[in-house]
């Protein structure tokens, strides 16, 4: 390769990114049936009357666990949204650019973040005015 920067990864490179996504979103779907069956578990236990205790405290509790879940599916969901659209932007020829600034985001980062939109620059800059406001 010549002095000059690269402007995309080869066929190869996309290819072993491609893989880790479908990796990684097999990973979450199955997380997230997991979570889903603990939920749908609990929610039989309570219909049942099998519940540990009619306590206040206890329901509470068990109320609590159950939002805790529920917010963790979520954001398994919104994980597994972005690897499908980091496989759209496979497909349309434009991963691995930083939507920012164009330049390449680096590999290392897109091995662990596949879903990375923008390079670690862009994505601090963005952080700190996120901060600020």
């Amino acid at each position: 390769m010549s002095s000059e920067k690269k402007k995309k990864y080869n066929k190869k490179e996309i290819g072993l990114f491609k893989k880790n996504i479908f990796a990684e979103r097999d990973r979450i779907s199955k997380e997230i049936s997991r979570i889903n069956e603990s939920i749908n578990s609990s929610l039989d236990e309570n219909r049942s009357g099998s519940a540990y205790s009619n306590h206040l405290a206890d329901q509470g509790t068990d109320v609590m666990e159950q939002e805790k879940l529920y917010s963790y599916v979520s954001q398994k969901d919104s994980y597994l949204r972005a690897l499908n659209e980091a496989l759209e932007r496979i497909e349309r020829g434009i991963y691995g650019k930083c939507e920012i600034c164009g330049e390449l985001i680096p590999k290392g980062r897109l091995e662990v973040v596949p879903s990375a939109r923008l390079c670690i620059k862009c994505k601090s800059d963005q952080e700190k005015i996120r901060k600020e406001q």
